[in-house]
């Protein structure tokens, strides 16, 4: 972290560290000069106890392990649920948080890998829907805040993993604001929001990966991102092997397997970084083709797709709007 900052002679003050298992780096200038790394370690420990997974006490895993209804007045959960319906209503089923069964049938959840089972596979998809969860309306909530959710069976799971990291940008760069900041980067898990000019009073430029194998990180496109949102989804360094065949770890909730098909990344830009983040991962799913028809169909996100291009290279197409 830089040293503090003059309210006469302001400095960028550069935040980073990991929460939620993730990185996070945040950039911002601050005429007042201060440091908010512990608001910022606040907020991140308000939305892992709301949305994490690996918390035995969070929101999230006393609704999976609930058998019918569950009630909370947790308002990142309520809005991380609601959002989740938006979008799988979007996109037609292809981004759908209930598929946690699958993903752990499939050995790709924090409980290790699994042997697969075809049979079983196809069962869970009993399990598997954002319809199955009843989300309330807001005429629905109680004084203090309360809604209540109803599961249509014991087995239907929330993952907010496909989403919950755009939101935690969006929470960050909402965080910010309210403080009267308006230039600033954030990024969690490689998911960013920016707003404003960066510290060369320029646009702010994102990297854009190879999909490559590693962890290496090499330079396949530069992306000038202004006042918007950009995240990227792939299936090129997260893989399972089953019988000697590697499977891509994005699951299609709408056939139960991993997506098979040629598409290795997407990136979206959109407003806000929770709706670019669930897109990515729809994309993904949905294949090259399907993803370039639903982009052309909803002009409102912009979209940079890399497909395998079947001789051992790659092959880009980006919508027309994409900022080059």
């Amino acid at each position: 972290m830089l040293g503090a900052c003059s309210p006469r002679h302001p400095q960028w003050t550069t935040l980073k560290g990991e929460a939620q298992g993730t990185t996070f780096t945040i950039k911002y200038l601050d005429t007042l000069g201060r440091d908010l790394s512990l608001p910022v370690d606040s907020l991140f420990r308000v939305i892992d106890h709301s949305l994490s997974l690996w918390d035995s006490t969070s929101t999230v895993t006393r609704f999976n392990a609930a058998a019918d209804s569950f009630t909370t007045a947790d308002r990142h959960f309520q809005v991380m649920l609601a959002l989740s319906r938006q979008h799988w209503g979007s996109t037609r089923g292809a981004f759908d948080p209930t598929v946690l069964p699958l993903v752990r049938a499939w050995g790709l959840g924090k409980q290790g890998r699994a042997d697969l089972d075809t049979t079983a596979v196809d069962s869970l998809l009993q399990c598997v829907g954002m319809p199955r969860i009843r989300i309330p309306g807001s005429w629905e909530q109680t004084a203090d805040g309360s809604l209540t959710f109803r599961k249509s069976a014991p087995c239907i799971q929330f993952d907010p993993n496909g989403i919950a990291q755009g939101y935690t940008v969006d929470m960050l760069a909402l965080l910010l604001r309210a403080r009267g900041i308006d230039r600033f980067m954030v990024e969690v898990g490689g998911e960013l929001r920016s707003s404003g000019r960066n510290d060369r009073d320029s646009t702010w430029t994102i990297q854009i990966d190879k999909p490559i194998t590693g962890d290496e990180h090499v330079q396949q496109a530069v992306v000038p991102l202004h006042e918007r949102s950009l995240a990227t989804s792939g299936n090129y360094r997260k893989f399972i092997e089953v019988g000697g065949k590697r499977y891509g770890h994005t699951i299609d909730p709408r056939t139960g397997r991993p997506a098979m098909n040629d598409l290795l990344s997407a990136s979206v830009i959109a407003d806000d970084c929770a709706t670019a983040d669930a897109l990515g991962t729809a994309l993904m799913v949905m294949g090259t083709e399907a993803a370039r028809q639903w982009l052309a169909a909803h002009p409102e996100v912009q979209g940079y797709l890399i497909s395998d291009d079947g001789q051992g290279g790659y092959a880009v197409w980006t919508t027309e709007a994409w900022p080059r």
